[in-house]
């Protein structure tokens, strides 16, 4: 078995606005930056307050998940009404790809290795400084383990695919309302992605917004009924 595994990990999430899903179901994979550009992907379908600082630390070539089952930004993004779901993917999908973590957030941590600076600390459990990276990353199966064996449950870990991940069937996609449900099952059955879908409690409270939902219902119903369409640049971190 992997670090992930061994550690107790059965899910790796990834969390992503409910509109997003059309293009990841028909795809059935996540997508990182460059492959999403491929595949014609304007830069305004990235999320604004991320995607710049994820390339400029150098991880622009990863697709993000987390260990965090209630990361603070889910729970901020659904306290201000905006809908998000989680996409809950084994683990065994994750080992069977190559992987790198990350025990700091890797867009909002203000701690980087540039301008001379020293950033973060450089150590078995912290991560190491590979390429062009300016924080540590647990690269080695060792880091992982070490990593994991301290930090696992105390602090967020972010698990970074190298390129995409093909999403198995076994993948579950995890809503925070009835209505957010429906709108999945709408998604899954025009896709064809045989994955699970349920309704969760949220981490926080979610006063879902209709005009917000409006809206997403609307890109969803362009977006099943266009397969070339890209979106409109509805990105909820512009709101």
């Amino acid at each position: 078995m992997g670090a992930l595994k061994d550690s107790g990990v059965e899910w790796v999430h990834h969390y992503a606005p409910v509109h997003y899903l059309p293009f990841i179901a028909r795809a059935q994979k996540l997508m990182c930056k460059p492959s999403l550009k491929n595949a014609g992907f304007p830069k305004s379908h990235l999320r604004s307050k991320s995607s710049s600082s994820d390339v400029a630390r150098g991880f622009g070539e990863y697709a993000f998940l987390t260990l965090d089952p209630k990361p603070r930004i889910l729970s901020a993004k659904l306290s201000a009404g905006f809908p998000h779901l989680a996409i809950a993917v084994p683990v065994n999908a994750i080992e069977s790809s190559e992987y790198r973590l990350c025990r700091y957030n890797v867009a909002m941590t203000r701690y980087l290795r540039r301008d001379g600076k020293s950033g973060h600390e450089e150590s078995e459990s912290n991560g190491r400084y590979y390429c062009r990276h300016q924080i540590p990353i647990a690269k080695s199966e060792a880091e992982k383990r070490s990593l994991l064996e301290k930090h696992l449950h105390k602090t967020m870990i972010e698990v970074l695919i190298c390129g995409d991940l093909p999403l198995p069937d076994t993948t579950e996609v995890r809503c925070f309302s009835e209505p957010d449900l429906l709108l999945v099952k709408k998604v899954l059955r025009a896709s064809g992605a045989a994955w699970k879908h349920e309704e969760i409690s949220p981490p926080e409270n979610y006063p879902r917004n209709a005009s917000y939902a409006k809206s997403v219902e609307q890109f969803i119903d362009e977006a099943l009924e266009n397969p070339s369409w890209r979106g409109n640049g509805l990105e909820f971190d512009r709101v």
